[in-house]
């Protein structure tokens, strides 16, 4: 199984094998992303300043 990955604001945070197709629900702001899992939260820094276009889930074939 491969390792989950997700991508917001054309930056990649990578949240390991346990949450591979899990849903997550992902909150932005300014400077970080917060990431809800099972466990609790988890923050990510955002190294990007690109606005969020697309509110719509993808998920892989």
């Amino acid at each position: 199984m491969l390792p989950a990955v997700i991508m917001v604001c054309r930056q990649t945070v990578s949240l390991g094998r346990q949450h591979a197709g899990e849903v997550v629900t992902v909150h932005v702001s300014d400077t970080t992303f917060t990431i809800d899992l099972d466990e609790g939260p988890r923050m990510a820094r955002r190294t990007t300043d690109i606005p969020i276009r697309n509110h719509k889930p993808h998920r892989p074939r």
